[in-house]
């Protein structure tokens, strides 16, 4: 038992590490960093500048694929086999706020445009991968699943492991 208590624990330690890796990658590169803030090359309006390109489209498409990856490893390591609304809404708020801490930092990199687009891309990302989340556990049984076999002339027996 201490031993399948250990490999949960590893596993569950080598998801935060994937979910830190995940949030800080677009981040970089840190050459980028200038130190003072850029306020006038925010876009504070989502999709203000709309227009159907090959560039905003993948990184619209970008954004919303890599938070779905986000939004799954969160909900299925905070969630705790939840298919709840309440527990993809603490998934999306605690992705908002990630989103929102990535912007404000790209306020202070040169080559980089902070945007609502870019917040709101990332947040539905992780509503879907939430809700996928939530899919995948419907599937999963939460308990053991006992197998019996019936005989036309005796009682139910459950079978045992090696024999199912």
């Amino acid at each position: 038992m201490v031993a399948g208590s250990l490999a949960l624990k590893r596993r569950r330690g080598l998801l935060w590490f994937l979910l830190i890796v995940l949030a800080l990658i677009p981040l970089f590169p840190l050459t980028n960093f200038v130190g003072h803030p850029r306020w006038g090359a925010i876009r504070w309006i989502p999709f203000q500048d709309f227009s159907l390109t090959k560039n905003f489209l993948i990184d619209t498409i970008g954004n919303i694929g890599w938070f779905i990856v986000f939004g799954y490893l969160l909900h299925y390591l905070v969630a705790e086999n939840s298919s709840s609304v309440r527990s993809i809404a603490k998934v999306v708020l605690m992705t908002a706020g990630i989103s929102l801490s990535i912007e404000f930092f790209q306020v202070f990199c040169r080559h980089r445009t902070p945007s609502m687009t870019d917040v709101l891309c990332n947040t539905v990302g992780a509503g879907l991968g939430a809700y996928f989340s939530t899919l995948s556990y419907a599937r999963v049984p939460s308990e053991p699943v006992h197998i019996t076999e019936v005989k036309a002339d005796g009682p139910k027996t459950p079978l045992s492991n090696s024999q199912s």
